[in-house]
């Protein structure tokens, strides 16, 4: 865990991320009193399980630790921040979820508030999802992955139904497989061990 006396050292490379990044921001768009990314997902600089606040965090206000806050979050915008696309109504602090895209925008998740655990099924979310989905079963040769994340509990969205995995532990990936069966071609959806990244 680092320490939070300091600000953290940036590698030039990390550098030339951030600032990549601050230039996908929509213009007009800022977070302001929207701190729901501070609660949804995990962030394991700081020893914070998804679901939770963290402890650095103001609700509604802001990051207690702003200039000396992770890398991670420093990088972490929203697709309501950086899609053109997303009306107001996508905005965390009014849908109660906030969208991420990870994996090289191969998985689109949308990291539920656990005190509205629905909120994802309302319209106009849920719709935007299926069509998110069956665009998604498309891709080739790697089909993508749209979930829901409601802590580290897993629901995949697919054009024709939504998949409950449960729990995806840390060394855990979602992955997805065309099969052919009696009444034709489906999508299998299961969890699977993360390969290790060579050292």
């Amino acid at each position: 865990m680092q320490s939070l006396d300091s600000a953290p050292s940036i590698s030039p490379e990390q550098a030339a991320e951030l600032a990549r990044i601050d230039t996908l921001v929509v213009a007009g768009r800022a977070c302001a009193s929207c701190t729901l990314c501070c609660k949804v997902v995990s962030i394991p600089e700081l020893g914070k399980a998804a679901g939770e606040w963290c402890r650095h965090c103001k609700p509604g206000r802001g990051c207690g630790i702003h200039l000396t806050r992770p890398f991670v979050c420093r990088g972490a915008y929203c697709e309501w921040m950086i899609s053109k696309g997303l009306g107001p109504e996508w905005k965390p602090e009014k849908s109660k979820f906030a969208l991420f895209k990870t994996n090289g925008g191969r998985r689109m998740t949308a990291h539920v508030d656990p005190g509205f655990p629905t909120a994802w099924r309302r319209s106009p979310y849920y719709e935007n999802f299926k069509v998110w989905a069956r665009e998604a079963a498309q891709k080739s040769p790697d089909m993508h992955v749209v979930d829901v994340m409601i802590g580290e509990h897993s629901i995949v969205i697919l054009p024709d139904r939504d998949v409950d995995l449960g729990i995806i532990a840390a060394d855990e990936i979602v992955q997805l497989d065309k099969r052919v069966g009696a009444s034709g071609e489906f999508i299998e959806v299961r969890k699977v061990k993360r390969i290790p990244v060579p050292a």
